[in-house]
């Protein structure tokens, strides 16, 4: 008899400088601006995902004598992270245990993976948040490089800061709502679609797919934290995941408190693992 595997939820989410103040200067950095915690903290409440993966987690790990907690803020028992630059970092919080966890220098950034016990298997999950401004070619070089040595289920996600290919994109309304706000409209939305470009087929030749189904690909940036002017909305946070892996529900998640906590709105996800015992005769 056909046993239906059990799904876990996962939620990605770049959460703007640590959710601290905006405009925050030297002596606010190590702060956190409590309205946009708050706000975080009742989606994840109403939403109950397993598994949470920050990106622009400041602090996650110690700097200057400064550690942010993001477990103990959001309700995880169980945390991996890594900084890659001076505060900067990425982290992992979940609901099962960490067996293992390690950094993956790239460049000047850094990579992250986590190795995580499901009550049905294990999973990796596995995450980059490439500058805005890396060339396209070595943000995929830079996919490869923390997917090198990975087997098993694997879920990869996170702020990659490219346009998958198969978002349809008005690129003249894109240019005129970069033109608002960059010093170099056309250059800047060009890297966005070449990374794109060169990131996800890299991506399908390592056998990952996109988790989101084409009715759940909102953009996923900017809220209205950042600005009301969408002109320049896209696509930027994804769930890639393996063959290993059944994709359940996915989709940028646009809710009105999201549009409080962070200039991202998260990408969720339920997933379920494709193991031997439960698979369909």
């Amino acid at each position: 008899m056909y046993t239906p595997p059990l799904s876990f939820r996962l939620l990605t989410y770049n959460i703007l400088e640590g959710f601290r103040p905006l405009g925050a200067d030297e002596t606010e950095r190590r702060s956190i601006d409590r309205t946009r915690l708050a706000a975080a903290q009742q989606i994840f409440a109403e939403l109950h995902p397993d598994i949470v993966v920050l990106n622009e987690a400041l602090y996650c790990d110690a700097f200057e004598g400064v550690t942010i907690d993001y477990g103990a803020l959001l309700g995880y028992p169980h945390v991996a992270s890594a900084l890659y630059d001076r505060e900067w970092g990425n982290a992992v919080l979940s609901r099962f245990p960490v067996l293992a966890s390690e950094e993956t220098r790239l460049y000047n950034r850094g990579g992250l993976r986590a190795r995580i016990a499901l009550p049905e298997g294990e999973v990796t999950i596995a995450s980059y948040h490439p500058h805005p401004g890396r060339a396209p070619r070595h943000k995929a070089a830079d996919f490869a490089a923390l997917l090198d040595g990975v087997d098993g289920a694997l879920v990869l996600c996170g702020d990659f800061n490219s346009v998958s290919p198969e978002d349809a994109v008005d690129e003249a309304r894109l240019l005129e709502g970069f033109r608002r706000f960059s010093p170099e409209p056309e250059a800047a939305l060009a890297r966005f679609l070449a990374s794109g470009r060169a990131v996800f087929p890299l991506l399908a030749r390592r056998g990952l797919r996109d988790a989101i189904p084409a009715a759940g690909r909102r953009y996923s940036v900017p809220t209205d934290l950042r600005s009301p002017d969408k002109d320049a909305a896209m696509r930027l946070d994804h769930i890639f995941v393996s063959r290993k892996i059944t994709v359940l529900h996915g989709e940028v998640l646009h809710h009105a408190l999201s549009e409080l906590a962070s200039d991202h709105h998260p990408v969720i996800a339920d997933l379920a693992l494709e193991t031997p015992a439960l698979a369909r005769p």
